[in-house]
């Protein structure tokens, strides 16, 4: 006779590391009667696809440029380089008629942070993308550290639109997020890595033993 251990579907993904996956957040919020834009994240610059025309903002607010709803802010920071995403990617969440904000706005109070940056590349007009300072890439890695208040406003009076707003590179992952009030649920891909299984465990099967025993 032969005893069986028994294996968790859990522990077996357990054994399988989550995708590297990055990106960079921009949180717009509501703070005490004015609106909030906070940075966080990074993007893996190398697995974008790098422009010969860097992105020439000026500034610092939001742009509806009638196509892509953008941001970015150059008034601390200059812009030399940018990168793109790969073809396939889909932009219809920065698509001015359903994007971030209806209009304009460049009246930023306060400003702080020393990196400059936007969230378009040229490729046939403005379309999402990164644009950056070399200087401020680590490695390949860039992270964002500004931080912008609008005094005595509201989304409503900025016309934004409360919601989450990525577009994600159709070939790598890496992902730019335009975040307008607080996030919803987050639903978190299990990192299954079928590589990692292997055909031997899989040919055993998740409810056979690895070792068996006599009695």
């Amino acid at each position: 006779m032969y005893r069986f251990l028994a294996i968790p579907t859990a522990a077996v993904l357990a054994l399988a590391p989550a995708a590297a996956l990055a990106g960079a957040v921009f949180t717009f919020s509501e703070v005490d009667g004015n609106v909030v834009m906070t940075s966080s994240g990074s993007v893996d610059t190398r697995l974008l696809v790098q422009q010969s025309h860097p992105s020439g903002w000026g500034g610092a607010g939001i742009e509806e440029n009638g196509s892509h709803d953008i941001m970015g802010g150059t008034t601390v920071g200059s812009v030399n380089v940018a990168f793109g995403f790969h073809a396939g990617t889909n932009f219809s969440a920065w698509a001015s008629a359903n994007g971030p904000w209806t209009a304009s706005n460049f009246s930023v109070s306060t400003i702080t942070g020393t990196k400059g940056f936007a969230t378009y590349i040229y490729d046939n007009g403005q379309k999402p993308g990164l644009g950056v300072n070399s200087a401020d890439i680590v490695d390949g890695i860039w992270t964002p550290d500004q931080s912008w208040t609008w005094n005595n406003a509201s989304f409503a009076s900025l016309n934004m639109i409360a919601g989450t707003y990525t577009v994600t590179d159709a070939g790598t992952g890496e992902f730019l997020t335009i975040q307008v009030g607080a996030a919803g649920p987050t639903t978190v891909p299990e990192p299954v890595s079928m590589t990692l299984l292997g055909a031997g465990l899989l040919g055993l099967g998740l409810t056979r033993g690895l070792r068996r025993r006599p009695v």
